[in-house]
């Protein structure tokens, strides 16, 4: 891996002490290992897409142990609202410039760029059955799932909804142009589009960022959030991470970044 080399020969240049964690794929075993690991480190730094970020995210959130990405995933929707270049996330490893960024929390989970409920947790649970991801797996799952997905009989959830911190899902999607990592609150989008005829122009409206004047589409800020219906699957940065019911809260200046 590209950044791992570059990051190795950075820190021996620097005279940087280095010591590297590989992910092992449980949630759990992985944050208490990250944890363990904390003390005297200044900066953790994520080779990785938002599921790593999401991972590490649990791991640091409201510690000062400050968060550096490398991205290299497959959608990194989360640091796409920044708009850096390559070279300016190299750059921003070594920097000591850090700023407090907000995180999303569903039950005992943190999240970093958005959690949802619905239609957008069902593709996500579809990608796990892939052999490997890459951009184009977000298209395939959902078009997919545009077609057979059985809608939400509830009054939380129709097709779906979406707790937005971050502004980008999906590879790519601006579903919350709204959203502000540091505005102390969420965004949430409620889309109840239900037929086919009306998920098909929801979705094109996404495409060109007017879904949120659709009438499909209700879109609210707020800190405190809950969903009441049980037994639903609820993603979070890409992540299956349990069922409803859930409490879904903003974490005001939760996580310190290297931005």
């Amino acid at each position: 891996m590209k950044y791992k080399v570059w990051l190795e020969k950075e820190c021996v240049l620097r005279n940087i002490e280095c010591h590297w964690f590989y992910t092992s794929g449980s949630f759990e075993q992985d944050v208490l290992a990250i944890k363990s690991r904390l003390i005297d480190v200044k900066t953790v730094v994520v080779i990785g897409g938002d599921g790593t970020l999401h991972l590490v995210a649990n791991a640091v959130a409201e510690t000062d142990v400050a968060l550096a990405v490398l991205p290299a995933g497959t959608g990194n929707d989360f640091i796409r609202q920044f708009n850096y270049n390559k070279h300016h996330w190299q750059s921003l490893v070594f920097s000591e410039s850090t700023t407090k960024v907000d995180l999303g929390k569903i039950n005992e989970r943190y999240f970093i760029n958005m959690a949802g409920i619905g239609f957008n947790a069902a593709v996500v649970k579809d990608m796990n059955t892939f052999k490997s991801r890459h951009k184009l797996s977000y298209i395939f799952s959902g078009i997919k799932q545009l077609f057979s997905f059985d809608k939400v009989s509830s009054n939380d959830v129709s097709l779906m909804t979406i707790f937005a911190n971050g502004q980008y899902f999906a590879a790519g999607l601006k579903v919350a142009p709204s959203a502000q990592v540091k505005s102390g609150h969420l965004v949430k989008l409620h889309f109840k589009a239900s037929h086919l005829l009306s998920r098909i122009w929801s979705f094109a409206l996404m495409l060109i960022q007017q879904h949120e004047q659709s009438r499909f589409v209700s879109v609210e800020t707020g800190t405190d959030f809950m969903i009441t219906e049980n037994g639903l699957i609820i993603e979070a940065d890409g992540e299956i991470i349990g069922n409803t019911p859930a409490i879904i809260k903003c974490c005001p200046g939760a996580l310190t970044i290297r931005l």
